[in-house]
């Protein structure tokens, strides 16, 4: 370092010589953005929601262990519902508000603010706009899903630190409103981000295909509370054309180089905490399901067979089954909505007599089918899967088609641990057992909600009082609206 100052500033002394006028040009970087490229921020915040979705950090996402797919092996904590010491809370608070939803308001705002010559640009600068407002209601829809009511109408003002908390229901019609108004804007002959964009490259018809499974998302979210918009929402989203393959899969890929990695390479590195659970893996083995080999990890089988790890409870990791090692991987990619995903939620809405093509069978087999095809199962092996009494629609695990959709709901989220546990909470099934350790505020029961940050109470008192209050308290056994049963 020493050899490099001298040139460094004889070269530094020789152009402040030659003219004083070029000093100024010394601070300019010739390749550098003046200002934030919108293009950047979006790219920043589809990935800092990928993050939020499928990191594993106990500092940050649980919900695979609320949904009992992992088990904690030398720390247990989180599986017994402790919410307070690593505040939970605050963490997806400010990754949502401050990393994804500022990102994606500002880059709209940015949009919407430049000028775009002939009809081509004119369609593209409306596409990035209704593209980014597809990615914003999803966001908010995320932190109702989490916590009920919350900042919205007041949010994001930076003249405002203080904003109301609004009422979680009104917040998913003014969601489903924006959705379907930004979902109607995409003119799919023409692109929009190209590569800025980490999910689909620009690919405008694929954001149509998106947007319409996330109103599909919200509109069975509403089915028990609003079952007339329910069922508008699902039969308009379903005719406008939402995912039919996994080829429409919202996929974000990790790269394999710093920064840009699957967090769950890091977390995973040098720790061994988790392991699958053992209520999801006796699922599996009592219905000999295929997907076991590709979701685990064939060489830690016990006496020839997969053994998950007890739920809540201290335990030996080299007496349990593992992951597949492809889960550590350093561009592991992760799912933020897939086909299986979207027919499961079809499933459901024809088994409530929505008009959505088919029967809620069909719908049904296509969500195991297309969670299998992922896993790389072989057809034989998935159609003697189907032909089960135990996994055939009229004959299912569950006592009735509702609890026989979200059965298989369960199994197909695996390592998709939000959509997961919210699916539990709305279908309330299957019957996951709190553990006898969970902490005392569990009541004993699998939480059905995270709790505010805990800097909620200090720093924006009134309206955390006021939000409290109307949901019924700052629980994790306090119901979302959409949680009825």
């Amino acid at each position: 370092m020493k050899r490099l100052k001298h040139p460094i500033l004889l070269a530094f002394l020789a152009l402040s010589l030659n003219s004083c006028e070029n000093l100024e040009d010394l601070n300019v970087n010739p390749k550098a953005y003046e200002t934030t490229v919108p293009e950047a921020l979006m790219s920043s915040a589809q990935e800092q929601y990928a993050i939020f979705l499928n990191t594993s950090s106990v500092n940050d996402n649980n919900f695979r262990l609320y949904a009992q797919q992992w088990s904690e092996i030398n720390y247990p904590d989180e599986s017994r519902y402790d919410m307070v010491t690593r505040n939970l809370g605050n963490a997806n608070w400010v990754r949502l508000y401050r990393d994804v939803l500022k990102d994606l308001v500002d880059a709209q705002v940015k949009i919407a603010a430049s000028s775009a010559l002939g009809t081509v640009e004119i369609a593209k600068k409306q596409n990035k706009i209704a593209i980014l407002e597809i990615q914003i209601v999803q966001a908010y829809q995320s932190l109702v899903d989490l916590y009920g009511n919350v900042p919205y109408s007041e949010a994001l003002d930076k003249n405002n630190m203080t904003p109301k908390y609004d009422d979680a229901l009104t917040i998913y019609k003014d969601l489903a409103t924006r959705l379907k108004s930004s979902i109607s804007k995409l003119d799919t002959s023409v692109g929009s981000f190209g590569s800025a964009d980490l999910i689909y490259g620009g690919n405008t018809a694929n954001w149509k295909k998106y947007g319409n499974s996330i109103q599909i998302r919200l509109g069975m979210q509403l089915s028990d509370v609003e079952p007339a918009l329910a069922k508008t929402l699902v039969e308009t989203a379903y005719s406008s054309g939402a995912m039919t393959s996994n080829a429409d899969n919202a996929i974000f890929k990790y790269q394999s180089a710093s920064p840009h990695f699957n967090p769950n390479y890091e977390n995973f590195k040098s720790r061994n905490d988790f392991a699958p659970s053992k209520p999801f893996v006796d699922a599996l083995n009592t219905l000999n399901d295929p997907r076991r080999d590709f979701l685990f990890d064939a060489s830690t089988k016990i006496s020839g067979g997969y053994l998950g790890a007890p739920y809540g409870f201290k335990t030996d990791a080299l007496t349990v089954s593992a992951f597949n090692p492809d889960i550590k991987r350093i561009n592991f990619e992760g799912v933020l909505f897939d086909y299986a995903e979207t027919s499961f939620l079809l499933a459901d809405a024809a088994n409530r007599t929505f008009s959505v093509g088919t029967t809620a069978a069909v719908h049904y087999t296509n969500g195991i089918t297309a969670s299998m095809k992922f896993c790389k199962v072989a057809d034989a092996d998935i159609a003697t899967y189907l032909l089960q009494p135990s996994v055939a629609f009229a004959t299912a695990t569950g006592s009735n088609s509702k609890e026989r959709i979200a059965y298989q709901m369960w199994i197909a989220y695996y390592n998709r641990g939000l959509e997961a546990w919210t699916a539990y909470r709305r279908l309330d099934f299957p019957n996951l057992v709190a553990p006898s350790t969970a902490v005392p505020e569990a009541a004993g029961k699998v939480p059905v909600r995270l709790i505010y940050s805990h800097l909620a109470s200090s720093n924006n008192g009134v309206n955390y009082t006021a939000a409290s209050d109307a949901i019924g308290g700052d629980k994790m056994t306090t119901k979302i609206f959409w949680d009825k049963f």
